[in-house]
């Protein structure tokens, strides 16, 4: 509460990062078509400086006056006000080669399956670049520390978000003993959360449309004193607001599921980065894990 005060009491937002605070810290407050917004404005920021309102509000699937009574609430005299503090905001490592425009552009003119397939290329391309580009290294090191040093690590993934989940807790446990799968099977998250501590983590992902169960989950988590650390699609996520740490990647996808490409390459990210800052000792569990599992005969070594 007291950050969100001295956000409030800042007065009107001087730069982007200004922007982006003060719609995080008042998001709950605001009505409906506002939220939306506010949400394409802090998944979206890149945009808000190249694109007019109206391309904004057809994006976010609201009227184009929204994005003017947003300014006003926050202070501005009107929407140009506003967007002149994303002007010099960089749209880093997201750009398109000639090539692969050429190559997408190929794709839809054939139509058919052919189109398809360009659209959820460019997408999954598109999810993995901003991903990497929009994240914040600081803020990777700081999980990676976290999981590190706490006592357990719990990672929860549920419904479509298990399978990400699973494959994290699969890697890490090579590296380190500590990771748990959560829910085990045939029990609930909360049978693990009420074993959790200030000594404990827990990773936990969700993505739109996000299920209560594992907001509940987190927020059970708290009450219990562990450091929270949340995987989703967007900074205006109750799960990211709720989280000690949100990581975000991008989802989106021309199909009715989410995409998971770019999800997968940052809990890949976070796995390598766990075995850098392991040292010594995590890499030697990982040679034994395998070591195990070659005089086993588990990989078919022809």
């Amino acid at each position: 509460m007291q950050q969100k005060l001295k956000v409030i009491a800042a007065g009107l937002p001087q730069s982007q990062e200004e922007v982006l605070e003060r719609l995080l810290a008042e998001f709950d407050e605001l009505p409906g078509q506002l939220q939306l917004c506010a949400r394409y404005i802090i998944d979206h920021p890149h945009e808000v400086g190249l694109q007019s309102m109206r391309t904004l509000a057809q994006d976010a699937d609201v009227h184009p006056n929204s994005f003017v009574r947003l300014a006003r609430h926050l202070g501005f005299d009107g929407y140009e006000s506003l967007r002149e503090r994303f002007r010099d905001f960089v749209r880093g490592g997201v750009g398109s080669s000639p090539d692969r425009v050429r190559w997408l552009q190929e794709m839809g003119r054939k139509g058919g399956s052919a189109a398809v397939f360009g659209k959820m290329a460019e997408a999954c391309l598109d999810n993995t670049e901003k991903m990497f580009a929009q994240q914040s290294i600081k803020d990777l090191d700081r999980a990676v520390d976290w999981m590190i040093n706490a006592r357990r690590v719990y990672v929860l993934g549920l419904g479509l978000a298990y399978p990400l989940a699973y494959n994290f807790w699969y890697v890490a446990r090579m590296g380190f003993d500590h990771f748990i799968l959560s829910p085990r099977h045939g029990s609930l998250p909360s049978d693990d959360i009420i074993r959790m501590d200030q000594r404990d983590c827990l990773l936990a992902m969700t993505f739109q449309p996000y299920r209560r169960d594992t907001l509940a989950a987190v927020r059970q988590a708290k009450k219990q004193g562990a450091t929270v650390i949340g995987v989703t699609d967007s900074n205006a996520s109750t799960l990211c607001r709720e989280a000690d740490l949100g990581l975000v990647s991008p989802t989106h996808t021309p199909q009715f599921f989410h995409s998971n490409s770019a999800v997968t390459a940052l809990l890949e990210s976070l796995c390598a980065l766990l075995v850098v800052r392991g040292g010594d000792a995590a890499s030697a569990a990982v040679e034994a894990f395998h070591s195990a599992r070659w005089e086993e005969n588990i990989y078919d070594e022809s």
